[in-house]
């Protein structure tokens, strides 16, 4: 067993932290379902969140929320560490994916859009108010850091020395080139649909707060491609582990998520082809850094 850099005092208090996070949420979600109007604005209506697609979307977020949880108490127990890998790696690749843009992203996006327009909305999407939008997104950001630490605590203590060993990249050219090629236009629709001007945006993300999750994401898209492509030892193990997790997390399942809880049932071509192309690209090159990574540690310590 590897040494952990949490006390166990420690990660208590960090997964108590992150469920209570998630509760705000699932409890509008439970109350929407039951066609509650509470958190949205006053004379509006339901919205769209009374449509079939928001109401499927509601209840498999509800169930996430659940799978989190439990994810959660996993990390921090003794029998998590007997789980096979994949049991939590991919509940966890996926959480990160959807929650770090918004953890990084929404706090400088909500504070910009407060001061430059007096007001922290979602754009519309569900009419919610702008302190509801604020708090349920919050708690968003809350739940994913509280769920990167203690994630990077039991991978510490699970894999630390394929941490200590620099992911290592596809051994092929070609592979790392077509890897970058369909990586790179999840970045740039990204960043197109943060600045496009009114009309020419992703419907449902036409707040400011909104606009700078969607550059996080183009940012840590290509961040985590940089740190698993690039080749050599000038940058130091674990923040390339840290930068390829988080990049290669976000490009992989944010625009399955967009596609899933598309505005209005409007479906984006683009968004489609992005994400036809990014996520098993991302996907591909993340497991494959791990992969290669784990299996030069084992070759070194079977010597």
């Amino acid at each position: 067993m590897n040494r952990s850099f949490l006390s166990p005092a420690a990660r208590w208090s960090i997964a108590t932290l992150a469920i209570v996070a998630l509760l705000p949420y699932t409890v509008l979600k439970l109350l929407w379902l039951g066609g509650s109007r509470i958190g949205m604005v006053p004379g509006s209506g339901t919205g769209n969140m009374q449509d079939a697609r928001m109401e499927i979307g509601n209840l498999i977020t509800v169930v996430l929320v659940v799978i989190g949880a439990i994810v959660v108490l996993a990390l921090t127990q003794s029998w998590g560490q007997r789980l096979p890998w994949w049991v939590l790696v991919i509940p966890a690749a996926a959480a990160t994916g959807a929650l770090a843009p918004i953890a990084l992203g929404l706090p400088v996006g909500a504070v910009l859009q407060a001061v430059t327009e007096g007001n922290v909305n979602s754009g519309g999407e569900g009419n919610l108010t702008g302190p509801v939008f604020a708090f349920v997104y919050g708690g968003f950001g809350v739940f994913g850091v509280a769920l990167a630490i203690l994630f990077a605590d039991y991978v510490q203590r699970r894999w630390s020395p394929v941490l200590a060993e620099g992911p290592r990249p596809p051994s092929q050219w070609g592979a790392r080139a077509l890897a970058a090629v369909c990586v790179i236009p999840f970045a740039c629709a990204m960043i197109f649909w943060a600045f496009a001007s009114e009309g020419m945006g992703l419907a449902g993300w036409e707040s400011l707060a909104q606009r700078v999750v969607l550059v996080v994401a183009a940012l840590l898209a290509l961040l985590g491609c940089a740190a698993l492509l690039a080749q050599g030892k000038r940058v130091p193990p674990r923040p390339r582990w840290l930068a390829g997790w988080l990049g290669c997390c976000t490009t992989a399942v944010q625009g399955p998520v967009m596609l899933l809880l598309a505005y209005d049932a409007t479906v984006d071509a683009v968004l489609v082809v992005v994400t036809v192309l990014a996520t098993p690209a991302a996907a591909w090159l993340g497991l494959s850094a791990i992969r290669r990574t784990n299996q030069a540690v084992s070759e070194a310590a079977s010597r």
